[in-house]
This record gives C-alpha cells, structure tokens and sequence, in this order.
C-alpha cells in the first residue's frame, strides 16, 4: 500500500497531468488546419491524450514508490521532487502539446486557448519550483481543473 504522502503525491501527479493535458487543448492557431475538429471529437481524443499520460505517471509511480522500498512510510522529498521532475513535468508538458496539437473547436478557440493557457502557467510555476506538484490536491492547476471540467474534459483534470 501506498502512504498518505505517496496517494496525495500520486494524486497530485495525474491531477496535474490530467489538468495540464486538458488544460491545453489547443492553440488558436487553426489557420494550418483544413477541418476544425468539432467539440465531441476534441473532447474524445483530448481525454485518450490524458487516459495516456496518467497511465505513464502511474506506472512509474507504482514502480517508484513501493512499500519494500520505502517501508518505513513516505519516500525523501529528495525522491519526490525527483519523480515530479523527471516524470510528471515531463509528461505534462507532452499531454499539453499532444492537446495543443488537436487545434479548438470553431467558436470555442476561447475557451481552449483559456485552458491552455492557465496549464502552461501552472505547469511553467511547477517546472521553477517542483515541490508545488508535491501538496496534495490539484495544487498549481486548480484553475485549470474547473476550466476543463466545465468544457468537458472529464479525464483531464481527475484523480
């Protein structure tokens, strides 16, 4: 079993990776494109991109953060900035491009380009100091969670 300080750290992981990669939608930049992607379309393969991501961040979380490694309670901090550092920034960063990529739908370039904005805020906030990304809840991306919860993007921004 996990400790408590290892589930908020977890938590706050595939929160952020969550919110960052919803967050992200999209740029305003459609003018590249030939066909807008339409809301269900952007909100679908949106939230595959952060299913992805929290399943990395997971996955090396599990394999990080093991009672036989750490059976005396939470790993070093050293450790978990570390983990923050070198996998959920990271990942974050990717799940926000990956999103970026998708461009917005017609007539909500707005809405993503608020998303994306306030994830790159949080996670560029994350990447100067990484120990926001250890507290438990959403941490830096709390804005970013309610917007991407209220445009759709139910894997994007969840535990």
């Amino acid at each position: 079993m996990r400790s408590s300080l290892y589930g908020g750290l977890v938590f706050a992981a595939v929160l952020t990776v969550g919110l960052v990669l919803a967050a992200c939608g999209s740029s305003n930049d459609n003018s590249t494109s030939t066909t807008a992607i339409t809301k269900a379309e952007f909100v679908k393969n949106g939230n595959a991109i952060c299913k992805k991501g929290n399943q990395q961040i997971n996955k090396v979380a599990n394999q990080t953060f093991t009672k036989k490694k750490y059976p005396n309670g939470p790993p070093p901090k050293s450790v978990q900035v570390k983990f923050a550092t070198d996998t959920v920034i990271p990942s974050v960063q990717s799940q926000i491009n990956g999103i970026n990529a998708l461009g917005a739908p017609k007539g909500d370039e707005a809405k993503v380009n608020a998303i994306v904005t306030s994830a790159q805020g949080a996670l560029d906030q994350a990447k100067k100091d990484p120990t926001v990304l250890l507290q438990k809840g959403p941490g830096p991306f709390k804005a970013t969670n309610k917007l991407t919860k209220a445009y759709g993007l139910t894997v994007c921004g969840s535990g």
